[in-house]
C-alpha cells in the first residue's frame, strides 16, 4: 500500500519566502516528496515562478507580471518582504527551479494566468509543454491548473505528460470527478473545505488521483489521510513528513508510484 504524498505548497513556504529556490532546498531538506510551485508568462515568452499576478505582495517591484520581461523581473527583491535573512533572493524561472529539484524531488507546475481567450490559452499550453519536454522532466513534473483548456490542450498535444486539474467549485462528487475526467486530467487537487470521503472514494473509483490544499495542522492530516486522500499540500512539509512517515510502512508515495510506471488506468 502506498502511502500519501507530502507536497511543499510553494516550497517550505512556512521557513522561506514562498515560490523561491531557498523554499524549494528548504523542501528538499525537510524530506518532502514534491513541490508546488506556480509560473507566469513574461513578455519574453519564459515562465517565472511566481503566485499572484501583480508584483507587490511578494517583491519589491509593481505591476502585472506578466507584463516584464524575465530579465525585469529578476532584477526585483523577492526575499525581503519575508525577512531580512532572505534579502536579495530572485525570482527564479522555471528552467532553474526545475533545475535544483531534478533527481531530488518531483515538482507540481501550476500554471497561472489572467488570459481567457481560446487562442492565448492554446499558446501558453504549448508553451509549458515545450518547456517541460525539452528539460526533460516528463516523468518528474505533474501540471496543474485551474483552467480547463490548459489542460484538455496538453492532453491533445502533450498526451504523455501528467496533468491535474484545480477546482474550488461546491459541486457534486460526481460533476467534480467527471470534470476531471473530460479534462484528460490524471489527479483533481481541491480545497481543505471541499474534502470528504465520498470525494475521495469518488475520485478512485473514476481512477484519479486526488489532493487536497492547504493542510498544516496534525489533526487535519490525519483526518484526511484516514478519508483515503492521496497527496496533501502543506506549509510545514517537516511536520507533515513526519506523520506520515509515523503511520505508514510504506517507502512509496501514491505520485510517485504513478510517475515511475505511467500505468494508472482510468475508468469512466
Amino acid at each position: 500500500m502506498t502511502k500519501p504524498t507530502v507536497i511543499a505548497h510553494r516550497g517550505f513556504s512556512a521557513v522561506a519566502p514562498e515560490n523561491t529556490l531557498p523554499a524549494f532546498q528548504q523542501a528538499i531538506d525537510a524530506g518532502a516528496d514534491m513541490i508546488e510551485l506556480d509560473i507566469r508568462l513574461t513578455t519574453d515568452n519564459q515562465f517565472v515562478v511566481i503566485h499572484d499576478a501583480t508584483l507587490e505582495r511578494t517583491t519589491t517591484g509593481c505591476g502585472i507580471v506578466e507584463n516584464h520581461s524575465l530579465s525585469e523581473l529578476q532584477k526585483l527583491d523577492a526575499g525581503a518582504w519575508f525577512g531580512r535573512g532572505f534579502s536579495g533572493t530572485v525570482l527564479p524561472s522555471l528552467d532553474e527551479a526545475l533545475s535544483l529539484c531534478q533527481n531530488r524531488i518531483l515538482v507540481n507546475v501550476e500554471v497561472k494566468t489572467e488570459l481567457q481567450d481560446d487562442l492565448s490559452l492554446t499558446r501558453l499550453a504549448d508553451l509549458v509543454g515545450d518547456q517541460i519536454d525539452t528539460f526533460g522532466a516528463t516523468h518528474s513534473v505533474v501540471i496543474s491548473s485551474y483552467t480547463r483548456r490548459i489542460l484538455t490542450r496538453l492532453r491533445d498535444r502533450h498526451e504523455h505528460l501528467t496533468t491535474a486539474l484545480l477546482s474550488d467549485e461546491p459541486v457534486t462528487d460526481e460533476a467534480i470527478t467527471k470534470l476531471a475526467y473530460a479534462s484528460g486530467a490524471t489527479a483533481l487537487h481541491i480545497p481543505h473545505r471541499l474534502a470528504s470521503p465520498s470525494l475521495a472514494k469518488r475520485t478512485k473509483k473514476a481512477g484519479l488521483l486526488s489532493a487536497v490544499h492547504t493542510v498544516n495542522e496534525t489533526p487535519h492530516i490525519q483526518t484526511l489521510i484516514e478519508m483515503g486522500f492521496d497527496a496533501l499540500f502543506t506549509n510545514h512539509p517537516d511536520r507533515m513528513r513526519a506523520y506520515v512517515d509515523r503511520h505508514s510502512g510504506s517507502e512509496e508515495t501514491t505520485w510517485s508510484r504513478y510517475l515511475s510506471a505511467k500505468e494508472f488506468t482510468r475508468q469512466s
